[in-house]
């Protein structure tokens, strides 16, 4: 190469690419926080609700409920309403064995009730059937978390938190 400018800024590239990723906040890489972000914000594209933007904070949330889940046993519960692990944000949470599955995997399984939802409101009916779906496109929604644990048969524990929370009852997502 002529050009001794050009070379260092091929070669420093990477460190400087890399270097500029943020941290996911937690065991979730930022790659693959990157991809579930994407994911988020294509399916929230397809309902016009606005982007998400990634959390660190909430991210951090989501691990510590997830580290919480594979230390007990790694049930599929959600945050208590009240007491020292009180749900303060929007959740969903996954489950799989056999093999590591990703952040965006996760999603993708949330996404699948999106075939059992009829736009109107969240209703008690409704809820347990679309809830994951409508929590990931709930317009009011601004940012998004993620954390995964691994359970001591080797399944994976993936929580996702949102801020605001959605799903209320009588109230539409978008």
């Amino acid at each position: 190469m002529k050009n001794p400018l050009l070379l260092l800024l091929v070669l420093s590239a990477p460190a400087f690419v890399q270097a500029q990723a943020p941290a996911s906040g937690s065991r979730i890489t930022p790659p693959e926080a990157v991809a579930a972000l994407h994911f988020h914000n294509k399916i929230r594209a397809e309902v016009g609700a606005p982007g998400l933007q990634w959390s660190a904070d909430l991210s951090g949330y989501a691990q510590k409920w997830a580290d919480h889940l594979a230390a007990e046993g790694c049930a599929l519960k959600h945050r208590p309403m009240s007491g020292e692990w009180a749900q303060q944000h929007g959740e969903n949470i996954f489950w799989g064995s056999g093999r590591y599955f990703d952040a965006t995997e996760a999603s993708q399984s949330w996404y699948s009730e999106k075939k059992d939802f009829r736009y109107g409101p969240i209703t008690e009916s409704n809820y347990s059937r679309v809830g994951h779906y409508t929590q990931m496109v709930w317009k009011a929604s601004t940012h998004l978390g993620m954390g995964a644990a691994q359970c001591r048969n080797g399944s994976w524990i993936i929580v996702a938190n949102y801020s605001p929370r959605g799903n209320y009852i009588g109230v539409k997502p978008y």
